[in-house]
């Protein structure tokens, strides 16, 4: 929660700052013509890292192998269902979720969510498993990663206290 009350105007120009920076990352990564669920996707993995630069780049990383952990994992299925029918999937699924699950413990890229948002991103996005596939959402991820450093910055730069210090809290973003 903020270190700000609600009537406090900290509050509101932190909401609207990152408002701001949500609608522009939104119309940017729509105009590129890049799925807007993969860009939020990609902003909310990178939060999961907290207020470090250094987290928020490591769980985007985690976020671009779950992408590609999506796109294996489809051709899985693909290349599984002549022989195995319609145990394929959850055969294939539960071999993705055994891997993520394993990669728990190697920091820095040890959060499950990441890799799960990047197998979300994936998956939602109905794309056929290709190179272009993982560039356009990695693209789009990248977007919402980048902005979400921005909206950070803002927030700090909004929230700093006297002396430049800031609250402790991780507020608009966690």
């Amino acid at each position: 929660m903020t270190a700000f009350s609600f009537t406090s105007p900290r509050f509101h120009v932190v909401s609207v700052a990152v408002a701001s920076v949500a609608g522009l990352s939104t119309f940017g990564t729509l105009h590129a013509m890049l799925p807007a669920s993969a860009m939020f996707l990609g902003w909310v993995a990178y939060a999961l890292g907290g207020p470090s630069v250094r987290g928020g780049c490591a769980h985007f990383v985690s976020f671009l192998f779950g992408l590609l952990f999506g796109i294996g994992t489809a051709l899985a299925i693909r290349a599984l269902t002549p022989g195995l029918g319609d145990a394929a999937t959850p055969l294939a699924v539960s071999g993705v979720v055994i891997l993520v699950l394993s990669l728990r413990t190697m920091a820095p890229f040890g959060n499950p969510l990441a890799y799960f948002l990047g197998l979300t991103s994936f998956f939602y996005s109905g794309f056929a498993p290709s190179a272009g596939t993982f560039a356009i959402l990695a693209a789009a991820g990248a977007i919402g990663a980048a902005s979400c450093a921005g909206a950070a910055w803002l927030e700090g730069r909004v929230t700093s206290g006297p002396h430049g210090r800031r609250p402790a809290a991780f507020t608009a973003l966690s």
